[in-house]
């Protein structure tokens, strides 16, 4: 039987953060969107969200669409620069063992 393989935190830090800079060009990523690209479930995406807000990662708009309000997300200039660390780091730690999946 394998052992169930999951993805260290920096990796799923970096896929929200790239998420949302990705979708910057619009200038906001819709929370949806965030869970979708990320591929996590709601309530690990929600942990993260919240961790990366309270860091001051990225900051939560709600806005009006017809009836509903929708969630959207949009980097911080700290969020930008934290993204690019990130990325530095897991090119570092994880590079060699990407292939090996």
């Amino acid at each position: 039987m394998a052992v169930p393989k999951y993805r260290p935190a920096t990796k799923i830090v970096l896929k929200i953060l790239e998420c949302i800079s990705r979708s910057q060009a619009k200038g906001r990523a819709l929370k949806t969107h965030v869970i979708q690209c990320a591929n996590l479930k709601t309530t690990s995406a929600e942990k993260y969200i919240t961790m990366l807000k309270e860091a001051g990662y990225i900051e939560e708009k709600r806005e009006s669409w017809g009836e509903r309000e929708i969630i959207v997300y949009e980097l911080t200039p700290l969020g930008r620069e934290r993204y690019s660390w990130f990325r530095k780091i897991n090119d570092e730690l994880f590079m060699s063992y990407d292939g090996m999946d």
